[in-house]
């Protein structure tokens, strides 16, 4: 029964999604089916107003722009195809300049998303120049209530507002280059045990630390894979 009432409410929202956008994007700006579909198995699997937001920054792709866009190219085309190996699919709310700002159903998800993305690129041809393949970027995850949902303005694809957003972009800003950092906000006088990702996944406290126009307390935890260690391709 909570799953119908899932897919009503998914459906219901998706459809107000693409007619909002078609009034404030008009109609050069439509978005693509396979985004939508995206987007309606994550909300789907969302539970109320709780979302996942993922950033991942860009670090140490050169400096010289022909090397930089060539190897930009090619992280984008796996940042996306590890995104929708998941079950369910992240979404991508927006790219700028090899900044990325996804969306997940779960914090689970956007932190194994990380790990494999970071697997991944140790073993991918075509990179140019002299690449830290360890530390081309970092990803900041961040799970919590969002206060609305609608499109982007200018591509049509659903963006989320809300503190979240500012938090999981300083929790990205925060990360050491190459490491998937997950924050949890603190109440005052209040700790954080470490988030419990299966035996795959090792966490290790970073601190609670004060983050950039943030006006809570966040617990920082570092993320790499565990006892058992997968490729994927």
């Amino acid at each position: 029964m909570k799953l119908f009432l899932r897919l009503i409410w998914s459906t219901t929202t998706c459809g107000e999604l693409n007619r909002q956008r078609k009034e404030l994007a008009g109609p050069a700006v439509k978005m693509n089916i396979s985004r939508f579909i995206g987007l309606l198995i994550l909300c789907s699997h969302s539970i109320g107003h709780i979302v996942t937001i993922c950033f991942v920054y860009t670090v140490g792709l050169e400096d010289d722009p022909s090397t930089k866009s060539r190897n930009l190219l090619i992280l984008a085309k796996y940042v996306r195809k590890q995104m929708l190996s998941l079950n369910p699919p992240g979404y991508e709310c927006q790219e700028d300049n090899g900044c990325w700002m996804l969306a997940f159903d779960r914090m689970v998800n956007a932190v194994f998303f990380g790990l494999q993305l970071k697997n991944v690129m140790q073993d991918i041809q075509g990179l140019s120049g002299n690449v830290d393949r360890d530390n081309m970027f970092k990803v900041g995850v961040l799970s919590g209530p969002f206060t609305s949902m609608g499109p982007h303005r200018t591509t049509g694809m659903a963006d989320y507002f809300g503190p979240i957003v500012n938090r999981a972009a300083r929790v990205c800003s925060n990360c050491e280059k190459g490491q998937v950092c997950v924050g949890i906000p603190l109440a005052q006088g209040v700790t954080a045990d470490p988030p419990d990702f299966g035996d795959t996944v090792t966490v290790r406290w970073q601190g609670n630390k004060k983050l950039k126009g943030i006006t809570i307390d966040m617990a920082i935890f570092a993320c790499s894979m565990g006892r058992i260690q997968k490729r994927y391709r």
